[in-house]
């Protein structure tokens, strides 16, 4: 994602300037970009309510039913890589159409297959096509709206990338229970089907794209393959910034590594309850599938708190530091010719919330261990536990998106794109193992597990307080202290 800056906006004329639009015109502009993401992202965990019936039907093992939920998963790891470049060559809207019409198309092939080689090729391109909404939707919200007016449209945004697929077993249980399974595939069809029409009339809000389509020429600027604001690209160094930077930030980012790895897993939680939650359920309180997908609004409910305790909370206290320094500093005499004045807070300041989610996620984990196989124990006891890790996936995903954004000033969009390849691939597989590990060591000691693995994130959060500064003056890219 490149983020215009406002040099961009002002080589705009003020009719064609989507930051000048009215209000009204990029809200909705926004909500049809939301609509779109929902039923994309809910696309994994929606089919759990069918699985039951597609391994009936196909005569399938658990292991295969399951990878219609981690194909997408990796389809939506490798789609925002191939798509990034391309919506700087040719613009947003185009690739918003292409989202919508093949994930529409491809959902319906999913519900009208006759086999499972069908269905899960169906389902992996669906993902693969339909995820290119995921590398444009920040950029889009950049186009139109300056960082004051973000707040509210990443909180919306948010809940609708968390909540969406924490919500998908919902619907998808209920239609399970009483209708086929292809019902769920086509809910995804129909869904994005009535939301492709508004999406065929979205202006492109692009700057280079809105440059080429208008004629408008920089005498500075090569406009065909090029990205705007960021001087003269040749196209082949935009597959290379979107395919290899973020692969390199993996590979000598230490920080980026270890962090994209702990929330895959946090994320990946999301996938093992999709597995466990029936199992677990069923086992202990004879749940049907409709009860089981009650189950799921626990976690949900907790993704909406995690985003008030962020926007409510740490955005707040953060920005109060930063007025507070600002003050401090801007009236310190410069003592020296090489004296520079520190006006912005260091990367670090970012960490209580990532602090805060690594303490929230094993709580709602041994708290599930703990009440999970007693039958004499109401069913409300274990299902609440969902409640603080939902509220910790929201809340690291806020706190490290603006963390990456602080420590990777230049290249926060590499650094994001990064973890969301580590996120989502790392979610590919961890449906498949959860029943059986869940079969293996029991109920209470494969939660005790998951639990255990998640406090990896609380020395690792200590470290990086601590150690934060000493570990970026070591990165070739991460923004360095004012000595």
């Amino acid at each position: 994602m490149v983020v215009s800056t406002l040099s961009d906006h002002d080589a705009i004329p003020d009719d064609l300037n989507p930051r000048l639009w009215k209000t009204s015109k990029r809200w909705w502009i926004a909500l049809v970009i939301g609509s779109l993401i929902a039923p994309i992202d809910m696309f994994s965990t929606l089919y759990a309510g069918g699985q039951p019936q597609i391994q009936q039907e196909f005569g399938i093992s658990h292991f295969v039913a399951t990878l219609g939920v981690g194909l997408v998963n990796l389809g939506i790891a490798i789609g925002p890589l191939i798509a990034a470049p391309l919506s700087e060559l040719y613009g947003r809207q185009p690739m918003y159409m292409f989202s919508a019409i093949s994930f529409t198309c491809l959902s319906l092939g999913s519900a009208l297959s006759r086999n499972i080689t069908a269905l899960l090729l169906c389902r992996f391109l669906a993902a693969l096509f339909g995820s290119s909404v995921f590398s444009n939707f920040g950029g889009s919200l950049s186009d139109m709206f300056s960082p004051d007016e973000r707040g509210p449209l990443v909180a919306l945004f948010t809940l609708v990338l968390q909540g969406a697929p924490t919500l998908g077993p919902l619907p998808g249980s209920f239609l399970g229970q009483y209708t086929s399974w292809r019902w769920i595939m086509a809910l995804s069809a129909i869904w994005t089907g009535a939301i492709t029409i508004p999406v065929l009339f979205l202006p492109e809000t692009e700057l280079g794209a809105i440059r080429k389509r208008q004629k408008y020429k920089d005498h500075q600027k090569k406009l065909r393959g090029t990205i705007s604001g960021q001087g003269d690209v040749p196209t082949r160094n935009l597959w290379g910034n979107a395919l290899l930077t973020p692969l390199a930030m993996l590979a000598f980012e230490p920080i980026v590594l270890a962090t994209s790895l702990y929330h895959a897993f946090v994320y990946s939680l999301l996938f093992i309850f999709l597995e466990a939650y029936p199992y677990v359920f069923t086992e202990t309180y004879h749940f049907d599938l409709s009860q089981n997908g009650l189950v799921f609004i626990s976690p949900a409910v907790g993704n909406i708190l995690g985003v008030l305790l962020y926007f409510g909370y740490f955005k707040p206290m953060y920005e109060k530091k930063q007025r507070r320094l600002r003050r401090d500093n801007k009236n310190r005499p410069v003592l020296g010719l090489f004296d520079e004045i520190q006006l912005d807070l260091k990367p670090e300041a970012r960490l209580p919330g990532i602090l805060t989610a690594s303490f929230l996620v094993p709580i709602g984990l041994f708290w599930f261990a703990g009440s999970s196989g007693h039958p004499t124990l109401h069913y409300i006891v274990p299902v609440l536990s969902g409640l603080p890790v939902g509220a910790g996936m929201t809340l690291l995903q806020l706190s490290l998106s603006n963390y990456y954004i602080d420590l990777y000033p230049k290249l926060s969009a590499s650094a994001l794109a990064a973890n969301l390849f580590v996120r989502n691939f790392l979610a590919t597989w961890f449906p498949t193992f959860a029943v059986p590990m869940y079969q293996a060591v029991g109920l209470r000691n494969a939660s005790l597990i998951l639990a255990s693995i998640s406090l990896a994130g609380i020395p690792g959060g200590w470290v990086l307080w601590n150690y934060g500064g000493r570990l970026r003056s070591g990165s070739r890219w991460a923004v360095q202290d004012i000595l």
